[in-house]
């Protein structure tokens, strides 16, 4: 043996303790101590969660302590001045022409028309804090349930424009739809891609307010909605003719 080696064996015989030891106090962390401390850094974590979930939801409620109560007379006030009660079928198609007419080009308008169909009676009207029932057979079919929360009758009238242009024009025309003299439903909005016009379909209801209803005229919460169907007196079916602009 050279006195290389015999050094060598001489400091692995010092550090074969400490080597041990390491080793020992390795496998102890990895086997004892690495599993339940993720766990606890994870069960930390969720409970910060928890308390920061916890602290949101009673300042919502500690807000709405201080809520002040919904107006309801402003509530209805609202809901008189944005429905008109009168039938302003006309005005809203003739606003709707006029903006096509000045938003598509001339020579780049194509297959113009308004349909109009019969006025129809919308479901669930009721009067306020009455329930509601609404069923997936109505949902998308039916006027918006949030309408039962006025006591007044709606009927809606759908409106059907369809013409080809630009995709400028059609957006133009979808802007101006959120100021006319009633309100108004967006049904949908197809476009479809042609060259090297675009056509849009746009289906519109056109509400009108009645007469205010009392208690005793609401429909039972619990009963299905009955189907629409045309008034006493229906609004026969109308087309907007448009001089001046081919098909």
């Amino acid at each position: 043996m050279n006195a290389s080696t015999g050094r060598l064996s001489h400091a692995i015989e010092r550090l074969l303790p400490f080597l041990i030891v390491v080793a020992i106090v390795t496998f102890a962390y990895f086997w004892f101590i690495q599993a339940p401390l993720n766990a606890y850094l994870r069960t930390r974590t969720d409970l910060d969660s928890l308390h920061s979930r916890l602290r949101i939801a009673q300042d919502g409620v500690a807000r709405a302590a201080h809520t002040a109560p919904v107006d309801v007379q402003a509530s209805i006030t609202a809901f008189e001045a944005q429905m008109s009660p009168d039938d302003r079928v006309a005005d809203v198609t003739a606003i709707l022409a006029k903006a096509v007419l000045d938003h598509a080009p001339a020579d780049q308008l194509r297959g113009f028309a308004i349909e109009t169909s019969d006025r129809i009676k919308g479901t669930g009207q009721g009067v306020p804090g009455a329930p509601q029932r609404v069923t997936a057979a109505t949902v998308g079919t039916a006027p918006d349930p949030r309408f039962a929360l006025f006591p007044y009758a709606v009927t809606y009238t759908p409106v059907k424009v369809t013409f080809s242009s630009t995709f400028d024009a059609m957006a133009n025309v979808l802007w101006r739809v959120r100021d006319l003299p009633t309100t108004v439903e967006v049904r949908s909005a197809t476009l479809t891609r042609g060259l090297p016009l675009m056509k849009m379909e746009l289906l519109l209801w056109v509400y009108q307010r009645g007469g205010a209803m009392s208690p005793d005229q609401a429909a039972p919460p619990d009963a299905p909605a009955a189907p629409g169907g045309p008034t006493t007196a229906p609004v026969g079916p109308r087309v907007a003719l448009l001089a001046g602009v081919e098909g």
